[in-house]
């Protein structure tokens, strides 16, 4: 068992701590998220596109985190996860790192500090 998946462990410090503690972006899966949930592990369930496995699961794992009345936030790939986020009742923000502008031809603009939802089709291409 690595630190990541110590649900237990991550309840204890959860639940010492008045700061919300956000988690998952090491959690591969939905059946790992169940357990965290079901441990209280986090405040904040913290989704990786790609370590949940594609737009599907993600979305699936977003509507447990829903049952669990825990909003979600993404991690990295703001391009893709800014429809996610906004597409859910309990989406609260997009991770948003500067260093990986240069990936993408295109990124979400920023207003008044919110990343704007594009409203053409499609999720983005990266740059080749």
């Amino acid at each position: 068992m690595a630190a990541h998946d110590d649900f237990a462990g991550l309840a204890r410090v959860a639940n010492a701590l008045s700061t919300p503690v956000a988690g998952g972006e090491y959690t591969y899966g939905a059946v790992p998220f169940r357990h965290m949930l079901e441990a209280r592990s986090v405040d904040i369930a913290m989704i990786d596109l790609m370590r949940a496995g594609g737009i599907t699961p993600w979305l699936k794992i977003a509507g447990m985190c829903e049952a669990f009345n825990v909003p979600v936030v993404s991690h990295v790939l703001p391009k893709r996860h800014v429809h996610l986020i906004a597409g859910i009742p309990n989406g609260l923000t997009v991770e948003y790192i500067a260093w990986s502008i240069p990936l993408w031809e295109e990124i979400p603009v920023m207003e008044k500090g919110e990343l704007v939802v594009p409203d053409k089709p499609g999720l983005a291409a990266c740059r080749t």
